[in-house]
């Protein structure tokens, strides 16, 4: 029943009495005469009126309205307190147990510049696979290529053997591709124009040693020059070595070994031309970072997952443990002997926590998009800029953050308001900035731990405990801080609606009581009184 149909059924009751013929009520019972009798008491009369109590109560006593708003407006904020003072126990705990507790172990698994090597990244030598990807010069000289040859080490049927008895005239003389001197050619070995290293760099990590083989004897990268230039060039870029001031001389390369440029330069091309046609394609490159992604993708995945889920179940373990220790402290204990006692108490928590597995299974499957994610992020991230191990877990925790507060924005709960959804995904994000300057905050915690000897062993535990307590409690000052900008409007709708759900009910329960008297005292009298 609606609050219009509840009052104009009052105001029927009422008006019924009103209009009651007195006649009848002259020849009631004496105890009815006697109640008819009495003093008219006007204030509870006023009373049963909802409309004419409420106007009534704000004209002749607005400060008691204004004492009333303000005892709803602090109940509002206490229950808000208290919600927050409990959220901040479970985000220690989780805080302890989650990206600081098993974040922490499971990072040992994280890898300079990420999970795939990139071009970038095997420029500054860096690997995600280095048993596999890292430069080897074996690769190139001594495996064997398409056709079943090697550059090197098998004497005169090699590559570069063969190349270098091409170059020969009558004499045993051939022309050095760098100076243009005519020179013996037992002074001399062919030189791979685009170096081998530079070539594995730019993308021959990505190859199979196959392919990397092809490269190392293709004769169109090959040049012949005398050994000592050769020997000097090492791995380094033609361009490079030509302005370098080797053995600390003060000459350059290019004075010293009396180097055409021109002719390096016309080398240069025909080995980059050579590179190119050997060299994994942007397609190819592309599909690489793809298909390795996607398959160290999967791993961050389960280890995000495995994390949010444990954390979890650890926050639920420990918070259910809380509150039983807080139960047995107000009320006592409940069985006969402390076995029985404890066996009850934990399986109160068992129930509690196996009750949450639905939560816990949302909570793998956001860590598992997330740490998949995250990895894809960090490869991208790696083409342009070579992440530290750290940075690869603050991405993956910033993340995490990040999705959760995309997830609460853009598919917020069917009660929940666009400005409340905001005003929550706002908090995820802040809290998500806080644990990624908690995770830079560890370091230094547990570099100071361990310069106390006392307690150097129990570094580990301490850094995580430590620093996860002041990751929460900053987490939890951020939201308040929040709430108290309340950028969106969503605290004070949320105020206002559950003051004016709090009035509604109070008015309610008045108004079913005005009826209730209304109501006994008809009945009453009707069934009382009759006509002479």
């Amino acid at each position: 029943m609606s609050k219009l149909e509840q009052f104009r059924k009052q105001q029927a009751l009422r008006e019924q009495l009103a209009n009651r013929p007195l006649l009848h009520v002259a020849a009631a019972p004496e105890d009815v005469a006697a109640l008819l009798t009495k003093q008219t008491d006007s204030a509870r009369l006023a009373s049963l009126d909802y409309l004419s109590s409420l106007s009534l109560a704000l004209q002749a006593a607005p400060r008691d309205a204004h004492e009333l708003l303000r005892e709803l407006d602090q109940e509002f904020d206490q229950v808000r307190v208290d919600d927050l003072l409990a959220k901040a126990q479970r985000d220690i705990i989780g805080a302890i147990a989650g990206p600081l507790g098993l974040g922490k172990f499971l990072a040992v698994y994280d890898k300079q510049g990420g999970n795939v090597t990139t071009v970038h990244n095997a420029r500054q030598d860096f690997y995600a696979n280095p048993d596999e990807e890292k430069y080897n010069r074996d690769d190139y000289d001594r495996g064997l290529n398409s056709q079943g040859k090697k550059f090197a080490g098998v004497g005169e049927k090699s590559v570069g053997s063969t190349f270098t008895r091409g170059q020969l005239d009558k004499e045993q003389k051939l022309r050095d591709g760098y100076t243009g001197e005519t020179v013996k050619g037992d002074q001399t070995s062919p030189d791979h124009i685009i170096p081998l290293k530079t070539y594995h760099q730019n993308g021959g990590f990505m190859q199979s040693k196959t392919q990397r083989a092809d490269f190392g004897t293709d004769t169109e990268n090959l040049i012949s020059t005398q050994r000592h230039i050769n020997n000097s060039m090492n791995d380094d870029e033609k361009l490079e070595w030509l302005e370098k001031k080797s053995n600390g001389r003060q000459v350059t390369n290019e004075e010293h070994y009396k180097v055409d440029r021109k002719l390096v330069e016309k080398a240069l091309k025909r080995g980059q031309e050579t590179a190119d046609r050997h060299g994994p394609s942007t397609s190819e490159k592309a599909a690489y970072y793809t298909t390795h992604a996607a398959q160290t993708g999967m791993t961050e995945g389960l280890k995000m997952g495995s994390q949010q889920a444990f954390g979890m179940l650890m926050v639920e373990l420990f918070s259910g443990a809380l509150d039983e220790i807080k139960e047995l402290y107000r009320n006592g204990r409940q069985s006969d002997t402390i076995l029985a006692e404890l066996g009850e108490r934990l399986k109160r928590v068992g129930v509690k926590v196996a009750g949450r597995w639905e939560q816990m299974l949302h909570g793998f499957s956001g860590g598992f998009i997330s740490g998949f994610v995250s990895n894809a992020v960090t490869v991208m991230i790696n083409l342009f800029v070579t992440t530290g191990k750290r940075a690869v877990r603050m991405i993956r925790e910033g993340i995490f953050s990040l999705l959760k507060a995309l997830k609460t924005f853009l598919f917020p709960p069917e009660e929940m308001t666009f400005a409340q959804a905001a005003h929550e995904a706002l908090k995820l994000l802040a809290a998500g900035g806080v644990v990624i300057g908690g995770v830079v905050l560890e370091e230094a915690a547990e570099k100071l731990i361990l310069g106390v000897p006392l307690f150097a062993p129990f570094a580990g535990v301490l850094t995580a405990v430590l620093v996860g307590a002041a990751t929460a409690l900053s987490m939890t000052f951020v939201c308040y801080l929040l709430d108290k900008i309340d950028l969106f409007g969503a605290v004070r709708a949320e105020r206002d609606k559950q003051m004016i759900g709090s009035l509604d009910t109070r008015i309610d329960a008045q108004m079913t009581l005005s009826m209730s008297v209304i109501e006994e005292l008809d009945g009453y009298l009707l069934t009382t009184s009759s006509p002479t």
